[in-house]
């Protein structure tokens, strides 16, 4: 398995790259050794053959020397003279012997042996077998040469031939000395080669004279029997001989060739010791630079390992150990920089911990830092026995605030907020933005009463006006207040609960609420039923009801007042006093007015069909008026029906048309443009003015149901609004219709003020639509014979009850 730490590898490159560079010096130092070493022995074999030839050479003056003393004795050339031949044989002998002599003859002038030391004396009385060497005498004075005596034993000699003078030549001495053993030996003593002689004779039976070891001699003779040029290298038992063979220079022109060998195994062990020293000594350098390399890798990864665990502790979240490699490398520089990194990352860790538990305008902790704490302190009140406060309050107003004075001046109105009930709290407290305007103070108390303690703490830290930007305000909130554990056990359902004594404290417009059990229902039924706005329209769950209009002159119905409901299959019929607000609060109004528009042009027409001369009025919510294509809308469904401008009557609240008259204006303006009627509704309850009213150019005014109900009743303030109404609408142009009538007094007291419409209970309740049909064919009021008194309504209408207009 290969090494996988950096240590490992580091020292097994390093390591790697010094064997390989030693076994390439010792590949180098042994081929380049091989080299030389063949070059040097053929250099050797070459001096080894000059050797041989000077071997030769000296030999062959020193029996020059030797022939010359017996040429020139006396007696012996007397005895030549004289042909004394046993005197003759005798001196040859003896002189042979003396100087070791092989072969000593006695050449005659005639080229004839006259004696010789031969044992068997083949040659007595017959030519001397080198006839060129005693011609190159005559030539020369004297000759010497190299021969194989074939008629002798075919082994090479060297002969040496000199004249005998009287003062004539008379004869010729010839002295010979085998090429043997021993002289090769001397050679090889002087230039450790192995020297051979190869004599080839005519019969083919090559002739060795070696050097060699007898058990290697028959080895060559083979070779050379095999081979008819011999290489430079031979095998020879086991060995490899570098070789040179170079024919040697005969008096008789026989072929004897010179071979010298050298074993290259015995040439080379110099070499070979060398290469052990440099293999020893390179093993020594090997041995030590692995413990270097050991020690320099050791000292490379041990930074690196501690960057490595500076790195494991950064990922485990520890910031604050630093690396602790302090170096001048380059090393040093990247623990540096991953120190560097590592504070970095601690400063930014620790500032998104912070944005990710603190609110970013104020500074104070978020709602999930704030139920976080809520947690920790409910779990130790436990133990303590005490109980846990949380009051939440919202901001009353703060939306017109920020509409009006801007985005950045809300801002700064959170932060001044922030700071006061920072300086309110005690140590031991927490307060929080959870979100928008709404804070929340976190307290210890021992018993209900300290809560309203904090509470009324909290409120007196936001009497005095706020200053901001040379700009003062009075700031108010609606506090809500829950308890652990007499409201809640844990920390979610305590903050939901104070949240829904905070909504309790705004609807009753108060300061202060404290949470009753019950009121989660409520709030639970207020979310069921936002979150099932848009599905209630999708899912056909509107229904639409009808409230008849009748004209005080004459009786007669003159238009029905379309109000929708929703029978919501948990709750019921539900009225639109329940889920229209919150459709506003949620953006959704516009999907139910669009609905309801339909619904009633659509029922407009069907009346229309079947004779009914009745147009039909459609409340109109304040976000309506910011949709601009409400005109476009309402004006092809008409067109869709072949209905005319006049059957639809558009309602609006009259605090819905003074809550931003420019927008009311520009979007009535352009429905009053396209043949539209417009009324008021609910008038009487708002802040309007006779000049925006004017300017809205409406059709008509509904008095509000809240100045007619009890007109009957001979109530003197009511009749005078009422009347006065009557009287202003009339004087400006407009038509007024009075809801919310009850009775049959309430009616004549209307008919003589010379109110122009009236709708309530006294007429009929709101009806779904095929009620309302079939109330229109047996009602009085639908066939127009007048108003009836008193219990002159029919039973359904006497069923129906007062309470109102719904």
């Amino acid at each position: 398995m290969a090494p996988r730490s950096f240590q490992a590898r580091l020292l097994l490159l390093m390591v790697g790259v010094l064997v390989l560079l030693q076994v390439a010096t010792l590949l180098a130092v042994h081929l380049a050794g091989q080299r030389s070493l063949r070059r040097t022995l053929r250099d050797e074999l070459r001096v080894g053959a000059r050797v041989f030839d000077s071997t030769l050479s000296a030999r062959g003056r020193q029996l020059s020397d030797t022939v010359r003393v017996l040429a020139a004795d006396f007696a012996f050339r007397e005895a030549v003279a004289s042909g004394d031949r046993p005197t003759i044989t005798s001196v040859l002998n003896n002189h042979g012997s003396r100087i070791a002599a092989d072969a000593v003859f006695l050449i005659g002038l005639d080229g004839s042996v006259a004696a010789d030391t031969l044992a068997d004396s083949r040659f007595v009385d017959r030519p001397f077998p080198l006839p060129a060497l005693v011609d190159r005498a005559r030539e020369k004075g004297e000759a010497a040469g190299v021969v194989a005596l074939d008629a002798l034993d075919h082994r090479p000699y060297q002969f040496v031939v000199v004249p005998v003078l009287a003062p004539e030549p008379i004869a010729w001495v010839c002295i010979g000395f085998t090429i043997d053993e021993r002289v090769l030996d001397g050679v090889r003593d002087l230039t450790a080669l192995d020297v051979s002689l190869v004599a080839s004779p005519p019969d083919g039976r090559p002739l060795l004279i070696s050097a060699l070891p007898r058990d290697k001699r028959a080895e060559l003779l083979e070779r050379l029997r095999e081979q008819s040029r011999t290489a430079e290298s031979l095998q020879l038992g086991g060995e490899t001989y570098e070789t040179l063979l170079e024919p040697l220079e005969t008096a008789d022109g026989s072929r004897v060739q010179m071979l010298l060998q050298r074993s290259l195994e015995q040439a080379s062990g110099p070499l070979r010791q060398l290469e052990l020293r440099i293999l020893a000594l390179s093993s020594a350098a090997l041995l030590v630079a692995i413990v270097a390399a050991s020690f320099f890798a050791r000292g490379v990864t041990s930074p690196l390992r501690r960057l490595a665990e500076a790195a494991r502790r950064i990922g485990r979240g520890d910031y604050a150990t630093p690396v602790g490699v302090t170096q001048g490398d380059e090393i040093g520089q990247l623990a540096a920089a991953f120190d560097g990194m590592r504070a970095g990352i601690s400063q930014r860790e620790e500032q998104i911990r912070f944005q990710a538990t603190h609110d970013a305008l104020t500074g104070l902790p978020n709602r999930v830092l704030f139920l976080d704490r809520l947690a920790v302190e409910i779990a130790q009140a436990r133990r303590r026995g005490s109980l846990v406060g949380l009051a939440v309050m919202d901001l009353d107003r703060f939306k017109e605030i920020n509409d009006t004075l801007g985005h950045s001046f809300g801002d700064d109105l959170l932060v001044e907020v922030g700071r006061r009930l920072g300086q309110t709290i005690r140590a031991s407290d927490t307060v929080a933005r959870l979100g928008g305007d709404e804070f929340a103070v976190m307290f210890e108390v021992a018993d209900a009463r300290g809560a309203l303690d904090v509470a009324a703490r909290v409120g007196r830290a936001l009497e005095a006006p706020l200053t901001l930007g040379g700009v003062s305000i009075d700031v108010n909130a609606s506090l809500g207040i829950a308890l652990c554990p007499l409201h809640a056990d844990d920390a979610g359902t305590l903050m939901k609960r104070a949240d829904v004594a905070m909504y309790q404290a705004k609807r009753q417009h108060g300061a202060v609420a404290v949470y009753e059990p019950g009121r989660d229902e409520h709030s639970l039924r207020r979310l069921a039923i936002l979150s099932e706005l848009r599905q209630a329209v999708a899912g056909d769950q509107l229904e639409l009801h009808f409230q008849p209009q009748v004209a005080l002159a004459g009786g007669r119905v003159r238009r029905a007042e379309a109000l929708v409901r929703w029978r919501h299959p948990r709750y019921g019929l539900m009225s639109p006093d329940e889920f229209v607000t919150l459709a506003e609060q949620s953006g959704n109004v516009g999907l139910i007015t669009r609905w309801v528009l339909q619904q009633a042009v659509a029922a407009c027409d069907e009346w229309q069909r079947a004779g009914l001369d009745l147009a039909v009025a459609v409340n109109l919510s304040a976000l309506d008026l910011h949709d601009p294509e409400l005109p476009a809308f309402v004006v092809g469904l008409l067109q869709q029906r072949s209905l005319p401008p006049a059957r639809l009557v558009l309602e609006i609240t009259e605090s819905a048309a003074m809550k931003d008259p420019a927008h009311a204006q520009t979007t009535l303006g352009e429905l009053k443009a396209r043949g539209l009627a417009l009324a008021i509704d609910d008038y009487g309850t708002g802040q309007s003015s006779l000049a925006q009213l004017k300017r809205l150019r409406v059709d008509e005014l509904k008095i509000d149901k809240s100045f007619v109900t009890h007109l009957g009743g001979g109530a003197s303030e009511d009749a005078l609004i009422v009347r006065s109404t009557i009287e202003l609408g009339h004087n400006l142009g407009l038509e007024v219709v009075a809801e919310g009538v009850e009775d049959a007094a309430a009616w004549e007291r209307l008919e003589r003020f010379g109110c122009d419409l009236a709708q309530g209970y006294f007429v009929s309740r709101p009806l779904p639509e095929p009620q309302f049909r079939e109330w229109l064919e047996t009602s009085s009021w639908g066939q127009g014979r007048g108003a009836p008194s008193g219990d002159q309504r029919s039973a359904g209408e006497r069923a129906s009850g007062a309470g109102g207009n719904a």
